[in-house]
């Protein structure tokens, strides 16, 4: 399939082609995941039951589609997924982005909720909905020690990022940049799907603001790393908050799921968010990568090519 016709494909059926490739994995490997446990006597609504199927859903539905959508249409095609070593001082300024942009996400969590609390019909059913999800997600975020908290970490932390990133950030943003000749829009695009595909409407705007975060860094740092680095942090520091609040007086799980922030607060934490966005860009070499990273036909520099030779 890797051939040159394949890799003239225009870059909006590509996208077309990658969310398919999703969707199928997502069904197979969770009907897969369902399946196994059913075989075996496992509960599916249980925590282990439940840590199976995030794994084969990551995997399969997210991670796998990505791999094959390569293979497809070439390492070029996704600027080598940007996996180059980042820049120390991008490593420093990612940690610093993903603790700050706690305070903004959550007021805008605030702002979301605002929006559709007390609305009847679909918005109603919606909430019933996404309750019902929580809820079986703190099955997976019951800790009972340490043990059962790297577990989770790995589970709802590592994985994820991993998985996500290369499907949304390495592949599905390079194909929006290609296709509109713009990355800005292709990471506010791709920030919409990737919230949207998570069908929990009731978190969709920081969830936006997240994947907006996670696309640019990774065009500025140039390293895919940094974006799964941001994304990890993110998840586990509420999973260690859950932790906390479980074998601790010092917080609630009320608390940790609070989204009550002040608008003065959220104000400062924007504007250091786009300062570190800002200095980010100015120590790249961003200016000269991209007209690669929009490039169609598909082109890679040649430190890219470099990572790609054994």
């Amino acid at each position: 399939m890797n051939n040159a016709s394949m890799h003239q494909t225009h870059p909006i059926p590509r996208a077309i082609i990658l969310f398919m490739l999703s969707l199928v994995g997502i069904i197979v490997f969770s009907l897969a995941g369902f399946g196994i446990c059913k075989a075996t006597g496992i509960d599916i609504e249980g925590k282990f039951g439940l840590r199976i199927q995030t794994v084969f859903t990551q995997l399969g539905g997210f991670l796998l589609p990505a791999l094959i959508f390569v293979k497809i249409f070439g390492w070029s095609s996704v600027t080598n997924f940007s996996l180059k070593k980042p820049k120390f001082v991008h490593i420093i300024i990612t940690i610093l982005l993903a603790l700050v942009a706690l305070v903004v996400i959550a007021y805008a969590g605030e702002l979301n909720i605002a929006l559709l609390e007390d609305r009847g019909g679909f918005i109603a059913k919606l909430k019933e909905l996404e309750d019902q999800t929580a809820e079986v997600m703190k099955v997976m975020l019951a800790m009972d020690g340490i043990g059962s908290l790297l577990i989770t970490i790995a589970l709802v932390g590592v994985l994820p990022a991993i998985c996500e990133e290369f499907l949304f950030r390495g592949a599905l943003q390079s194909q929006l940049a290609k296709a509109f000749s713009n990355s800005h829009l292709a990471i506010w695009a791709t920030a919409i799907i990737f919230s949207g595909i998570h069908f929990q409407f009731f978190g969709f705007l920081p969830r936006v603001l997240l994947g907006a975060f996670f696309g640019y860094i990774l065009i500025y740092s140039g390293s895919i790393w940094l974006p799964i680095l941001a994304h990890f942090i993110n998840n586990s520091l509420g999973v260690i908050g859950y932790y906390v609040a479980q074998h601790t007086d010092l917080i609630s799980e009320e608390q940790v799921e609070s989204t009550e922030v002040s608008w003065i607060l959220a104000a400062v934490s924007a504007a250091i968010v786009v300062g570190l966005i800002v200095w980010m860009k100015k120590t790249s070499n961003w200016p000269t990568r991209e007209a690669i990273y929009q490039s169609f036909p598909d082109k890679m520099d040649q430190e890219e090519k470099e990572y790609l030779t054994p």
